[in-house]
């Protein structure tokens, strides 16, 4: 039996959890851009679906690179 794996559940690729590259983010999914839309769709900010979703989308992307 590997000791190393012994506490690290197996996830599917693409599953959404940790990444490899850095433990702390999440990969940018179509699930997690409609879940931020619509966050802002019920904010006093909103404005249509797709600027929510853009929103969303640029909102993602900046933490994903900050």
């Amino acid at each position: 039996m590997d000791e190393d794996n012994l506490n690290t559940p197996e996830e599917p690729e693409g599953f959404g959890g940790l990444t490899e590259e850095n433990p702390l983010r999440k990969p940018m999914t179509r699930e997690r851009i409609a879940e931020r839309a619509y966050l802002i769709s019920q904010s006093d900010q909103a404005g249509t679906d797709e600027e929510n979703w853009l929103r969303a989308e640029r909102e993602l992307q900046e933490e994903q690179e900050g």
